[in-house]
C-alpha cells in the first residue's frame, strides 16, 4: 500500500544533512520542490514568461551545482529518462529549460493551512487526506493518468489531430488555426501544423503531454514566425546603379579591345579592325 507523507523544501539545505552528491530519487523530489506550487511568472533576460503549476525554468548548470553532479551530461541523460517514463516534459527554447511534472496538480496539494491550533476532528480530517492511498492503477510519478486531451471548441471543426506521449489525440479546431493564423501572420499555419504531426509520429520519446501540445505548438510557431514564415514575398530586384563617367570608359575601352581581337561584328563601330587569322598583324 502507497501513503503520502509531508515533506518541507527546506530539507535541502538543512544543516543537519551532509553536503554530498544526490541519488537520482533525491534529484527528482528536489525538482517537485523547486516546481511552481500556483501559476506565476520568471524572467529570463528581458522577458517575463509564464510558470504554469508545476513547473520551473533552471538552467542544466544550476542543477548539476544543486545536485552536485560532476557532468552536465549525466543532468541532461537524468531528465532524458525521466521524459522518457513521461514523468516530465522539458522545453528549451529561452535560455533556460522549462521543466513541467507531470500531474502535478493531481498528487501536490498546494493549499496552505494554518499554524493556530486546530481541533481534534479538523486534523484527523486533515491527515485523513494526507495520508489517504491514490488509486492503486495510477502512480504519482508517472503521466499515463494525465487530463483527458483537449477537445475541440464546441461547434468547431478539427483540422488536425496531433499524437501525445501517451498515444492520445489533441484535436485541433478551426477557431484554434484561425487565432494563430492571427497572430502569426507570417505562417502558414495549416502547413507547419501537419509538420508537427509529421515530426511528432516520427519521434514519439518526444511528444507532449496533452497538456502541453498547445505550448509546443505555440513555440514551434513563433520559431518560423521568427524566421519569416513561409509567406514572405521576394523583394523587387532594385534598378542596376548607373555608371560612373570612369567605368563606363573602361567599358567602352574594354569593349572595343574585345572587338579588334576577336574580330566581333559591331554596326556602330567604325574604326580599324585586326584580321588574327591572316597572320598579319598591321592595320588594313
Amino acid at each position: 500500500m502507497s501513503r503520502w507523507i509531508r515533506v518541507q523544501t527546506s530539507i535541502f539545505d538543512h544543516e543537519v544533512f551532509a553536503a554530498e552528491p544526490f541519488s537520482e530519487r533525491e534529484a527528482w523530489l528536489w525538482l517537485i520542490s523547486k516546481a511552481a506550487w500556483k501559476d506565476t511568472v520568471h524572467r529570463i533576460g528581458a522577458a517575463v514568461m509564464p510558470v504554469p503549476a508545476g513547473s520551473l525554468f533552471v538552467t542544466i548548470r544550476e542543477m548539476q551545482s544543486a545536485w552536485k553532479w560532476t557532468s552536465t551530461r549525466r543532468v541532461h541523460q537524468f531528465l532524458e529518462l525521466l521524459s522518457s517514463q513521461n514523468m516530465i516534459e522539458t522545453c528549451s527554447e529561452t535560455g533556460k529549460t522549462l521543466v513541467t511534472v507531470c500531474n502535478y496538480s493531481k498528487y501536490q496539494n498546494a493549499e496552505t493551512h494554518s499554524e493556530t491550533p486546530e481541533s481534534a476532528e479538523a486534523k484527523q480530517k486533515r491527515n485523513t487526506k494526507d495520508t489517504s492511498t491514490p488509486d492503486t492503477n495510477t502512480s504519482s510519478l508517472r503521466s499515463d493518468v494525465c487530463p483527458e486531451p483537449e477537445k475541440s471548441a464546441p461547434g468547431s471543426p478539427t483540422v488536425i489531430e496531433l499524437p501525445t506521449v501517451n498515444g492520445d489525440m489533441v484535436l485541433i479546431s478551426l477557431a484554434d488555426v484561425a487565432e494563430w493564423s492571427e497572430a502569426f501572420p507570417a505562417v502558414n499555419v495549416r502547413q507547419q501544423l501537419a509538420a508537427m504531426r509529421s515530426w511528432l509520429n516520427a519521434n514519439p520519446k518526444n511528444r507532449k503531454t496533452s497538456k502541453g501540445m498547445k505550448r509546443f505548438v505555440v513555440s514551434w510557431l513563433t520559431r518560423d514566425q521568427d524566421r519569416g514564415g513561409g509567406r514572405q514575398h521576394p523583394q523587387a530586384q532594385a534598378p542596376p546603379r548607373p555608371q560612373s563617367p570612369s567605368m563606363q570608359r573602361h567599358h567602352d575601352i574594354h569593349a572595343r579591345l574585345k572587338r579588334e581581337l576577336y574580330g566581333e561584328p559591331d554596326e556602330q563601330f567604325a574604326g580599324q579592325t585586326v584580321d588574327l587569322a591572316a597572320g598579319d598583324f598591321r592595320s588594313h
